[in-house]
């Protein structure tokens, strides 16, 4: 009653006030997924490789099975080392999720099938019709669950269409459930004829069997309609599957050991002391289920590997665990078996019912299918990977007429929408999501997303500050929260949100990526050297250490090596952003802009809501003498961060360049709003007032420009010869030397007006 059937009573509950006070859905399911549904493999295997008999008689699928199970899930997906020794296009291919979806559901069933012949054999009941039925209306329970849950729908639709199969419309969906719902109500009409013939015969019905099926009806009911969230119903489903799987474990084993004693095999000492040994059996699981817990992150499912070879082979080691926890249990635990039998129901069996044994030739063949679908499923994949982002569309739109009100549905379009820069539509997509689960950080982090590409900061602002106090410990929040601070001008705010990102997680280097952009992008060349150098130490094998050799050749002007190490980045990873981003930075830093626009172009494709890419891709059109090309592209850099200064600044002197006076001036004013005394912008819009004849004015911008940057040998020698063709020669004289003594190159026709004062 406990373990095996009460057990909803407790999950639910507690579940849903952890995750109301404590824990984000994310976290609980990371959790569950790790202690239950990883966990319970364990005491499978125990099973397997424990009992010195089942171990004898199955040897060969022990031993065998495993190596097929495990090459199979690092063909689909492969370690970077295997992948390019074995010449495979893919790194990932998504056909064993689906399969592990469909088994993942016939094992829950057949569990649930096996508890309730247990209770039948209990009761004296043996008879095959009686077995066949409730294997019926097992069938029924979990199809029903299947096609009703919308989310379970999305989940297979999902997994189907990622692998090429073709799209079923909403038409077929009504169908399908039509379909089960009326063979569903068949069975139970039969099955309750049964019941009461059975009744009426005097023999016996087991009522906890009738408890145990009615429960798990409801509750996987339950589980797939839970609107909180789609990750907490999965997780409130694997915890009670896992309860009851590692309660089973531990009863059959010591009841095995009694009967067997020393005969038992290895782990036979685990079962000795049911209170001693406990602790260790329950400790063992949890020991292997920290393989999962401890590398993944619990908001954003990634592997904490030290290298994406890392990450492949965790992929492969729990694909292969579930697997053979499915393989294995398909046939070590037949009820109908009579040592199986007589060891889960203590005292005097009944008769069993006859022991089919599958030859070995013919399960070898039953096995080989699986292979034949993965095999299937692999080869439509790859098949169909041409035209990926059209298909990716129509997927998507086929999901969200499949299943209109489901969360999960309207996030993925609210994300497809910002990859293809339809701001409008990724609101929309967002609000839905929000709408439907407003407890979701997700949801707001979304909408903060979409409302970033539409300029509403401040919206967008509400949005990441809403998902924090649902997830505060989720680092990309607080960077996209400094980023948008960063846009509003708050830049104390927005290093603070920034730095916390780090803090949060320092062993990625995408958070410390954000804080070194952020001070690129606002000139604070000693800090963003600092964060660089530390990037650098902590991933000296990654990118941005390549990308920091780079700049460092750029910035001693060796251009050559510079360009030649950025195209090696490009060879590596040619739809990576940064690295056609750092080929164009280079070339620009190296004058040649012309050359810079294509790998920039590329840059800015790859990732259309950079304002830095633009940035750079208008300063190379503009070397490249295309200045109205070079304004329009900086006014979208603009667009997408207002507060970009030296965007608004080269906009600014390109509008000067075209003769565009006025949309020049607003756009310098524009610049001093963001960075008022900047020593570049002091001297260009003070020469261009002066040029105007707005003396006064330029004499302002330049005098706050030298209070502020007095050892700028620009605006030293800019405002010396202002001065000097005021009048004002004296104090011309000193500013000029100045700035000579700064570095500056005094050109001859000034040095001789200088001489002739003398």
């Amino acid at each position: 009653m406990a373990y095996v059937i009460l057990t909803p009573l407790l999950i639910v509950p507690v579940v849903l006030i952890l995750v109301r006070n404590w824990l984000t859905p994310e976290e609980v399911s990371l959790a569950v997924i790790a202690f239950a549904s990883l966990g319970h493999h364990l005491p499978g295997f125990m099973r397997a490789y424990g009992d010195h008999d089942l171990f004898r008689r199955y040897w060969a699928r022990f031993l065998l099975v495993p190596l097929l199970i495990g090459g199979l899930a690092l063909l689909f997906s492969p370690p970077t080392s295997l992948a390019s020794a074995l010449s495979l296009p893919w790194r990932h291919m998504n056909g064993l999720e689906l399969i592990l979806l469909f088994w993942g559901t016939w094992h829950g069933l057949m569990q649930t099938y096996g508890f309730m012949r247990i209770y039948d054999v209990r009761q004296g009941i043996n008879d095959r019709w009686s077995a066949r039925l409730d294997h019926w209306l097992c069938l029924s329970i979990f199809a029903a669950g299947v096609v009703f849950s919308d989310a379970r729908v999305f989940g297979i639709a999902n997994g189907m269409w990622q692998t090429g199969l073709t799209p079923f419309g909403p038409e077929w969906l009504t169908r399908i459930r039509i379909a089960v719902g009326g063979v569903g109500l068949c069975v139970l009409a039969i099955y309750l004829i049964n019941l009461l013939r059975r009744k009426q015969r005097g023999e016996p019905v087991s009522g906890l069997k009738l408890l145990l099926a009615g429960t798990t009806g409801w509750f996987y009911w339950y589980t797939g309609q839970l609107s909180t969230n789609v990750l907490i119903g999965i997780a409130m489903f694997e915890i009670y599957h896992a309860v009851q799987y590692d309660a089973i474990v531990w009863i059959y084993n010591r009841r095995l050991f009694r009967r067997a004693g020393d005969r038992f095999g290895p782990l036979g000492f685990l079962f000795r002391d049911r209170w001693t040994m406990l602790g260790f059996y329950l400790a063992a699981i949890a020991a292997y289920s920290s393989i999962r817990y401890f590398t993944v992150d619990a908001n954003e499912y990634v592997f904490r590997g030290g290298s994406q070879d890392t990450h492949q082979w965790l992929i492969a080691l729990l694909v292969t665990s579930s697997f053979l926890h499915f393989y294995f249990d398909g046939f070590i635990w037949k009820v109908s078996e009579r040592k199986t039998q007589e060891t889960l129901v203590e005292g005097s069996a009944p008769a069993a019912l006859a022991e089919k044994l599958v030859p070995g030739l013919l399960h070898a063949a039953k096995l080989s299918i699986l292979f034949l679908i993965a095999a299937a499923l692999l080869f439509s994949e790859y098949t169909n990977r041409s035209g990926f982002r059209q298909r990716d569309n129509q997927r998507l739109a086929a999901l969200a007429a499949l299943t209109p009100e489901l969360p999960e549905c309207q996030s993925l379009l609210s994300r497809q929408a910002l990859v293809l820069g339809d701001a409008s539509q990724a609101i929309h997509h967002a609000q839905q999501a929000l709408s439907l689960r407003p407890r979701s950080h997700s949801a707001h982090g979304d909408l903060g997303l979409a409302q970033m590409l539409a300029g509403e900061l401040e919206n967008a602002r509400q949005s990441f500050e809403s998902a924090l106090r649902i997830a505060p410990k989720l680092w990309i929040y607080h960077s996209d929260l400094g980023i948008i601070f960063a846009r509003l001008g708050k830049l104390d705010h927005a290093e603070q949100e920034l730095k916390i990102g780090v803090e949060l997680r320092p062993e990625l280097s995408a958070p410390r990526q954000q804080l070194l952009d952020f001070y690129i992008r606002h000139d604070r060349n000693k800090d963003a050297e600092t964060e660089l150098k530390e990037l650098v130490r902590r991933f000296p094998h990654s990118f941005t250490a390549d990308a920091y050799q780079v700049m460092t050749l750029a910035q001693q002007n060796h251009f050559a090596e510079a360009i030649r190490l950025a195209c090696y980045l490009i060879a590596g990873d040619p739809n990576n952003w940064r690295s056609q981003f750092v080929l164009g930075a280079t070339l620009n830093a190296s004058g040649n802009g012309r050359l810079a626009i294509a790998p920039l172009e590329r840059a800015r494709r790859l990732h259309p809501r950079s304002a830095t890419v633009r940035y750079q891709l208008g300063l190379a059109q503009l070397k490249a003498g295309q200045p109205a090309r070079a304004a329009a592209v900086l006014t979208e850099a603009i667009r997408l961060d207002p507060q970009y200064f030296s965007a608004q600044f080269q906009l600014a002197n390109t509008l000067f360049v075209l003769r565009k006076t006025k949309a020049a001036i607003e756009a310098y004013e524009r610049s001093r709003a963001i960075q008022p005394r900047h020593p570049s912008l002091c001297a260009n819009f003070g020469g261009v007032l002066a040029q105007l004849n707005r003396l006064e004015e330029a004499e302002q911008i330049y005098r706050e420009g030298i209070e502020a940057n007095p050892d700028s040998a620009r605006l030293n020698y800019n405002l010396g010869v202002f001065l000097w063709k005021k009048g004002g020669q004296q104090e011309a004289r000193k500013f000029i030397a100045r700035a000579e003594q700064l570095g500056v190159k005094i050109p001859p026709i000034v040095q001789k007006a200088l001489d002739e004062q003398n």
